[in-house]
């Protein structure tokens, strides 16, 4: 099922299929093929925390999720 990074459920699997031209993300280790998780989606339009490839968090704003297309996986 293909949706955004940002509208994801919380803790599944997923792989990025899409991301913005943005060089910021792939030194954060978000690029197409990438496998990571939502582990929390803060209030009010808040950032979005990853688990990227089960290693290391980062947070990414609202804004920047919405734009990166993911696929669920299963486990």
């Amino acid at each position: 099922m293909l949706t955004n990074l940002y509208e994801a459920k919380i803790d599944e699997a997923l792989e990025v299929v899409s991301i913005p031209n943005i060089r910021l993300l792939k030194s954060l280790g978000v690029r197409c093929g990438t496998r990571l998780a939502v582990q929390n989606r803060y209030a009010f339009g808040g950032p979005v925390l990853l688990k990227i490839e089960g290693a290391y968090s980062v947070a990414i704003g609202k804004d920047i999720a919405t734009q990166i297309a993911v696929i669920v996986k299963s486990v």
